[in-house]
């Protein structure tokens, strides 16, 4: 030191406490040093004792990069000392940036924006390292700059501001930006998106390049909620005849009026669904979750295009669920594979000639689904019918050309024993979404069949029957009743298949108690039906006199045949 006489600041004690800390200084040192034992307090209790004369009613204030309120005028007082230039100069020239510093914090990335409590501290530890004439000592603000993240000039720019107001009660150091900054958004209106065909909305680049912006800017405006995604299926095409059908099949299922309560759909517990499907081995593509270093799976065979498959024929009636919860019926009649055991014609690696084998039947033609329905689905529901349930059942399958007339001798016959009155019906054509299979049932279970990976024809036929049996109940009973909203969705549009699938929420109302078994149907809406029915009855009238006087016979192919 310059004089021995004169005993070390408290700037200086501080700055060879970092540096005994960061062990750039030893206690051999500091032998010929005269620094008392108490001096060497923490930065705390240090800053507490540290007062002048003339601020010893001061307000003690701390510092640290978690203090919201500095108290300027308190720390004025710090300046009655003299910074050792030496001691400063020694630290400073082997200086490294702080392990904590906002550049290691943000993997290098520097900071552009100082929050203003980032700021006061700053302006604070420059007072303390500032010389008697307020310049800064070589290196502070380099070190400040590393230490925040910063470049040196924006610590030189706030300093600036400091000494400006140091006559001032308050130095004020504070952001000076107001509101939102930075270049501003564009911004589409939704009649310039509209403009945009739906042909060039298919993909983000595409939008993109329509609305002559960045794929950035689409997804932009996707987290913002002003764009959704949609994914499109393809429908059955309905013709008007389909929908005067599908708006007939749906009238007969609502229950009139009554004293106590307005039309309702009936409950369908007689009703019993059937429908075939295909179930797949695999996949073409499957999504997987795996870790960022996790080898990927590896699936091939032979040829894509033709995946070992097996079909299924399926029946789903309605479950009966008590008013505790209890699950009196489960709805489920089976489900059968359409197989066959056959003999290997040649040895292979994985079995010998003549070994039997359950085989795919891949031509289902109506005499197998004849057999499949008298052997295996009659006799399914009449061991598995609840007692207490009428026997009068009617089978609803659609208009697939294999499935037998509802009038087949051999049916009926079966149909009729041990007490059951087992009929056939045919749903309306084009109306998958009149199905319960087709609603919703099958992609549950196929989804749960993906799970078990197969290998072959027996262990696919196991998978199914296993996910078949392992779907809840009370998910089957929330299918049969999407059923009754699709129908009320039906009748809005007239007949048409263009609605919206009805989200209503029946797991959150089965929890409170209020999950209805029979969907109400607003009254406007059958007045509506019914003066829509009528215009069309009038119009086909008109249509077939004129016809009948031009001697043209005209044949409607829903009345005969398959459609009966």
């Amino acid at each position: 030191m310059e004089d021995d006489d004169q005993p070390p600041t408290f700037e200086e004690l501080l700055l060879l406490e970092e540096l005994l800390e960061s062990g750039q200084l030893s206690d051999d040192d500091l032998l010929d040093v005269d620094i008392p034992t108490m001096d060497f307090l923490s930065m705390e209790q240090q800053m507490n004792q540290f007062r002048d004369d003339e601020a010893s009613q001061a307000e003690v204030w701390y510092l640290s990069d978690d203090d919201n309120n500095v108290d300027y005028e308190a720390m004025h007082n710090v300046y009655d000392e003299h910074i050792h230039s030496d001691i400063i100069s020694s630290y400073f020239q082997n200086m490294q940036p702080s392990e904590t510093s906002n550049t290691n914090r943000n993997h290098g990335k520097k900071t552009f924006e100082l929050s203003d409590n980032q700021r006061a501290v700053m302006v604070a530890k420059l007072m303390l390292l500032a010389n008697k004439d307020m310049t800064l000592p070589w290196g502070v603000a380099k070190k400040l700059a590393n230490e925040y993240g910063v470049d040196k000039s924006t610590v030189h720019r706030i300093w600036g501001r400091a000494k400006d107001q140091m006559q001032q009660d308050v130095i004020d150091v504070r952001r000076q930006k107001k509101g939102r900054v930075g270049r501003k958004a564009r911004e589409f209106t939704e009649e310039v998106i509209k403009n945009v065909p739906k042909r060039h909305r298919t993909t983000l680049r595409s939008f993109a390049i329509a609305l002559q912006t960045s794929p950035s800017t689409i997804y932009r405006l996707l987290k913002k909620g002003i764009l959704r995604p949609h994914t499109n299926s393809i429908k059955p095409s309905v013709t008007a005849a389909h929908k005067t059908q599908r708006i007939q099949w749906i009238l007969s299922k609502i229950i009139p009026r009554t004293v106590h309560s307005g039309p309702k759909f009936s409950s369908l517990y007689n009703v019993i669904h059937i429908d075939e499907k295909w179930f797949y081995m695999s996949r073409k593509t499957q999504r997987y979750y795996l870790l960022a270093g996790e080898e990927e799976p590896y699936r091939a065979t032979q040829n894509s295009n033709y995946l070992v498959k097996v079909m299924f024929l399926c029946g789903i009636a309605r479950p009966i669920i008590g008013y505790n919860g209890e699950v009196l019926f489960d709805g489920k009649l089976g489900i059968f594979p359409f197989t066959e055991e056959v003999p290997a014609k040649r040895s292979s690696k994985n079995r010998e000639r003549g070994t039997i084998e359950i085989k795919a039947i891949t031509s289902v033609t109506k005499e197998v689904i004849r057999r499949k329905i008298i052997d295996e689905l009659l006799p399914a529901i009449r061991s598995k019918w609840p007692w207490f349930a009428s026997k009068d059942i009617l089978i609803q399958q659609d208009n697939a050309r294999p499935h037998i007339n509802r009038n087949d001798a051999e049916f009926l016959d079966a149909a009729t024993q041990e007490g059951f009155n087992i009929q056939l019906i045919c749903q309306p054509p084009q109306s998958p979404d009149l199905n319960v299979l087709d609603l919703g049932f099958f992609r549950a279970i196929q989804s749960l069949q993906h799970q078990k990976f197969p290998r072959d024809v027996e262990a696919l036929v196991k998978a199914v029957k296993e996910a078949y049996e392992a779907y809840d109940p009370k998910l089957i009973n929330y299918t049969w009743l999407q059923l009754q909203y699709v129908m009320l969705e039906i009748l809005g549009v007239k007949g048409g298949n263009n609605y919206k699938s009805p989200h209503k929420g029946k797991a959150k109302m089965d929890n409170l108690g209020l999950l209805p078994d029979t969907v109400e149907v607003p009254d406007d809406l059958l007045t509506s039906i019914r003066q829509y029915m009528q215009e069309g009855q009038i119009n086909i009238n008109e249509f077939r006199q004129r016809v009948n006087e031009m001697g043209v016979r005209v044949e409607d192919p829903y009345q005969n045949g398959r459609h009966q």
